[in-house]
């Protein structure tokens, strides 16, 4: 009898452990498909939810230039500031304030945070109330 309640764990331990498996990997995606909703509409009123879409190199410069967004990415979040000039104007909460540079070459964004730091590119996406770009998730703060 003992044995058999072993072998039933054991079924049962390998079933919980698969099940938990596939779990994982149905949440392993690239994040470009999260949208943020606030039962079922917009988190932000004003914005509505549309399909995600890569902004070419002359729309990603008027998507942000002069703008304040709050971001975040692997190893920090705050505010960043895009200066006209290629500048950005960084706050992080763990940081402090940091100068970086953002361009556009070859169809994609280009970012460095933090002097000394390699440009980093990447498709810039429009989510419909957030942005995705490169390696940084943006979301425009309204004054």
């Amino acid at each position: 009898m003992a044995k058999a309640q072993a072998m039933t764990a054991r079924r049962l331990t390998k079933t919980i452990l698969g099940l938990s498996l596939l779990a994982l990997a149905a949440c392993s995606h690239d994040p470009a498909g999260v949208r943020i909703v606030n039962g079922g509409t917009s988190a932000i009123p004003s914005k509505v939810a549309a399909p995600i879409r890569a902004l070419g190199m002359g729309e990603i410069g008027p998507a942000v230039q002069g703008k304040t967004f709050q971001y975040t990415r692997t190893g920090g979040c705050g505010f960043v500031i895009y200066n006209p000039d290629g500048s950005l104007t960084i706050t992080d909460d763990q940081k402090g304030q940091i100068r970086g540079q953002w361009s556009t070459a070859s169809g994609q964004y280009c970012e460095a945070y933090g002097p000394g730091m390699p440009m980093e590119c990447g498709d810039f996406k429009d989510t419909g109330d957030a942005y995705f770009a490169a390696k940084t998730h943006l979301v425009e703060m309204k004054t």
